[in-house]
């Protein structure tokens, strides 16, 4: 029977307690880059979920993919005693990780034994992917069918991005401080639609209308959207509060709750929720 290893990124948010209950699975880390030119791993036991957030709340923190001495160097020592390996990391409309690894792949010593998975996933999207993929290898099922697996899963989800404060956003250069002192003033509120990119979809006066707002784009998107994913970086309990109250109002459930992974918390602040549903 083939020996399979599975590799994911820190972008999932899965830690290392939680990968406890994944079988040849191995976890590398993203980097995270601070202004003065330090980079450490995404790690927790580097930085902790509060370290991180009391940096964040001066600092501007950046994300890089794994080195690809690292990659390479873990292929080649999983490759003494597995027969293939199996990435599945963050997408590639995040980061130009994807592109370079699947580059690698294509070398005369991997092709055929290393699959770099396209998800179009990242935190509990991309664990989702993840748990899938582990059940497909546990089932025997041919690696050369998780992509186009994959590629239908992708096509099942929406999922909306909803900053409470501006001020990440502000600091790491991807809105304007002109823009955001506006946006202060008139309590505005900016969606952002999550589909493998972070894009642009609305934005409303106050966050309670756009957490209302984004909900109701999803029930005319999925036809299971009674249940709701909430995904959160750190925030206050009143905020949180807040959201559950609004989509029990609206006739849904949240049916579960994760913390967000740094890679994306990293651009978006504390007190960021992100609703995401699911047709299965």
């Amino acid at each position: 029977m083939r020996k399979v290893a599975l590799i994911i990124d820190s972008s999932s948010g899965i830690n290392k307690d939680e990968l406890k209950k994944y079988e040849d699975t191995y976890l590398l880390p993203l980097l995270l880059n601070f202004p003065d030119g330090s980079e450490v791993e995404d790690d927790e036991d580097i930085i902790s979920f509060n370290e991180f957030y009391d940096i964040l709340e001066h600092q501007v923190i950046k994300t890089s993919q794994i080195p690809m001495g690292k990659m390479l160097n873990t292929w080649n020592e999983l490759l003494k005693k597995y027969d293939n390996i199996v990435f599945v990391g963050l997408s590639k409309g995040l980061s130009g990780q994807h592109e370079n690894i699947s580059m690698l792949a294509q070398g005369e010593e991997y092709k055929g034994k290393v699959f770099i998975i396209d998800t179009d996933g990242v935190s509990e999207l991309l664990v989702y992917m993840i748990d899938l993929i582990y059940s497909w290898i546990k089932e025997g099922v041919e690696l050369t069918e998780f992509q186009t697996r994959i590629d239908v899963i992708k096509t099942k989800f929406s999922a909306f991005i909803i900053p409470k404060s501006l001020e990440t956003l502000k600091r790491g250069g991807r809105i304007t401080t002109a823009a955001a002192a506006l946006a202060s003033l008139l309590k505005i509120t900016p969606i952002l639609r999550y589909d493998g990119r972070i894009d642009k979809f609305d934005k409303t006066r106050t966050f309670k209308k756009a957490v209302s707002t984004a909900f109701h784009q999803i029930k005319k998107e999925r036809q299971n959207w009674k249940n709701i994913i909430l995904l959160h970086s750190k925030t206050d309990k009143e905020t949180l509060d807040e959201v559950y109250q609004i989509i029990t109002d609206a006739g849904a459930i949240i049916t579960s709750t994760y913390i967000l992974a740094n890679v994306i918390a990293a651009h978006t602040g504390p007190n960021t929720v992100v609703l995401v549903c699911w047709d299965k």
